[in-house]
């Protein structure tokens, strides 16, 4: 039984395209070595355990522990999806982070957040998230908020944008405004008048990465 509790376990993992690492990282306090150590055979993991698993690798439990051979509670349900947190360095080349990550298929190294079922029918494959880690669009987004960026989305005025300015090595966050409809021109504003606006015009070379289409925080 443990053995195929073990084949279970590393089914549902590879079907979701994490490595063990990886599934760690979604749950609240399991180890690598643990998880291993599962689907190889050697143990079974108790009920708290089979619960962070299952809510991990969105199947139920019961599946996990051979107690059903149902796959889905519910087959109506959309799932979550989960996108890689990168940090205002590896933003600055978005893509090529994001390439590099479905060719190696998962990294031990990559850290994924799962986003709301309700982005699911809108959000592209070049999705990724960023914290915040200033306070320039304060009072709208605070530090350490988690913000889900859509890179395949043209900026509309009033779309919160992430930015990279030529020479600068991190991206930045800011509102983007259009000052002109005949006029190629617009505005990078911050919300914090601490921090600077930037107007662009032909002087001025940088990248609009992506757009900003949920963000998430936590109240504790």
């Amino acid at each position: 039984m443990k053995e195929k509790i073990g084949q279970r376990i590393y089914e549902a993992r590879k079907a979701k395209g994490l490595s063990q690492q990886g599934l760690a990282n979604l749950t609240t306090d399991l180890k690598q070595s643990r998880i291993n150590n599962w689907e190889n055979g050697l143990r079974t993991p108790g009920p708290e355990e089979i619960k962070q698993l299952a809510n991990a690798l969105e199947v139920p439990a019961a599946f996990l522990m051979c107690l059903s051979d149902e796959k889905q509670e519910n087959q109506t349900k959309k799932l979550s999806r989960l996108i890689p947190l990168f940090n205002h360095h590896q933003a600055c080349d978005a893509k090529h982070c994001l390439n590099e990550l479905r060719e190696q298929g998962s990294s031990d190294n990559a850290v994924l957040i799962s986003v709301s079922a309700a982005l699911l029918p809108t959000l592209e494959g070049d999705a990724f998230a960023l914290k915040m880690i200033d306070d320039s669009m304060m009072p709208e987004f605070r530090l350490n908020d988690t913000l889900v960026i859509d890179s395949s989305v043209q900026p509309k005025p009033g779309n919160y944008v992430v930015v990279r300015m030529d020479g600068k090595s991190e991206v930045i966050i800011c509102q983007y405004k259009k000052l002109s409809y005949t006029s190629p021109e617009f505005e990078l504003l911050t919300l914090n008048d601490n921090w600077p606006n930037i107007k662009v015009g032909d002087d001025i070379k940088l990248d609009i990465i992506g757009v900003v289409v949920q963000f998430i925080r936590n109240v504790a």
